[in-house]
C-alpha cells in the first residue's frame, strides 16, 4: 500500500503529538514522589542550598531524615521542592517571624547541616520494646543514657530501632560537642568555687591569727603597764590607770608621756567605738615637739 507524501506527513505529525503528550502527562513524566531509601543525585533546596548525592533515610510527618555528600541530618518538607512532596504529608506552615535559617555549608562546600529533628520520647528498640517518656540525660558515643518509667539505662544506638537510630545519629555529633562544653563550663565554675573557698579559709585563718597575736600582746601590755592599740577602755584604766574623765573619746593623763626631744609631756589617748586607736605625747604650746603613736 502506498501513501501519499502529504499522509505521511500527517500521521508522523500526530505521532510526535501523541509521544510529547505523554512525556507531559503520564505518570512515568512526573517526579517521583520522596521515598525512604530514595537516592537523588542533586536536591535543591526553595532557601538555594544543593545538596549531592541525597538519600533518604526516613520519612515523618514534617521532615525528612537524609544522608548527602558532606553530612547528615533532617530537612524540613518546607525546603523541599513542591513536586517532591507528592504523597507526603503537608508541611507545617512557617511562622512569619521565624523565617527557616540557610543550611550552613560542610567542609567540602558540597554538604551541609540543617537543624535536627527533635528525639524521640518514646524511644523504640529493634526488640519490639518502647521506653515510655523517655528523656536523654547523658550521650556517649555509643549510645545514650535514658530516664523513663522503668528507671535510667544506658541505651546502645544498635539497639533502638532503624528509623530513630537515624535521628540519634544525626544529633549525636552535636549533642557530644555541646555537652563536652557544659562538662568544661561546670569543671571550670567548681575549680573557681574551690579556689574562692581555699582563700576563704586562708583569709580567716590569718584573721584568727592576727586576733591571737593582738590578744597576747594586749596581755603582756596589761601585766607590763603598757599600752598597746586595740585595748578597751576598761583595758587600758586597768594597765595606765583610770584618768580624770572617762566618759568622752579620749583619755587625758598628765606628764605621762615624752615629746621628740625627751621631755616629759602629756598623753591623749584617741577611741573609737571604745578601742584604742592611738595617742599623742606633747608638752601643753609645745606642738612642733609632739609625738604620734
Amino acid at each position: 500500500m502506498k501513501f501519499a507524501p502529504k499522509t505521511i506527513s500527517a500521521v508522523l505529525f500526530r505521532v510526535l503529538l501523541f509521544a510529547s503528550g505523554c512525556a507531559i502527562l503520564c505518570p512515568a513524566g512526573r517526579a517521583a514522589p520522596l521515598a525512604k531509601g530514595q537516592l537523588l543525585p542533586e536536591l535543591r533546596l526553595k532557601n538555594g542550598t544543593t545538596l549531592h548525592e541525597v538519600t533518604v533515610v526516613a520519612v515523618g510527618s514534617t521532615t525528612v531524615i537524609a544522608k548527602w555528600t558532606g553530612g547528615q541530618g533532617s530537612i524540613r518538607l518546607a525546603l523541599l521542592p513542591d513536586e517532591l512532596r507528592a504523597g507526603l504529608a503537608p508541611a507545617a506552615p512557617e511562622r512569619a517571624a521565624a523565617p527557616v535559617p540557610p543550611p550552613t555549608a560542610g567542609p567540602a562546600g558540597t554538604g551541609s547541616q540543617v537543624p535536627s529533628v527533635e528525639i524521640p520520647t518514646e524511644i523504640k528498640l529493634t526488640n519490639g520494646f518502647v521506653m515510655h517518656q523517655s528523656r536523654v540525660v547523658r550521650w556517649q558515643p555509643e549510645g545514650v543514657l535514658v530516664d523513663y518509667q522503668g528507671g535510667t539505662v544506658l541505651v546502645l544506638f544498635i539497639n533502638i530501632s532503624p528509623e530513630q537510630r537515624a535521628i540519634f545519629s544525626a544529633r549525636k555529633d552535636e549533642a557530644l560537642t555541646q555537652q563536652a562544653k557544659a562538662d568544661s563550663r561546670s569543671a571550670s565554675a567548681q575549680d573557681t568555687s574551690v579556689r574562692d573557698s581555699e582563700a576563704q579559709k586562708a583569709e580567716e585563718a590569718r584573721a584568727r591569727e592576727q586576733a591571737e597575736a593582738k590578744a597576747e600582746e594586749i596581755k603582756n601590755g596589761m601585766s607590763s603597764h603598757y599600752l598597746v592599740k586595740g585595748m578597751t577602755k576598761e583595758q587600758v584604766k586597768e594597765s595606765f590607770g583610770v584618768p580624770p574623765d572617762d566618759k568622752g573619746d579620749t583619755f587625758f593623763y598628765l606628764a605621762r608621756g615624752h615629746d621628740k626631744y625627751g621631755n616629759s609631756a602629756d598623753r591623749t589617748l584617741i577611741f573609737k567605738d571604745g578601742v584604742l586607736m592611738g595617742w599623742r605625747d606633747m608638752r601643753d604650746g609645745e606642738p612642733n615637739g609632739a609625738v604620734e603613736h
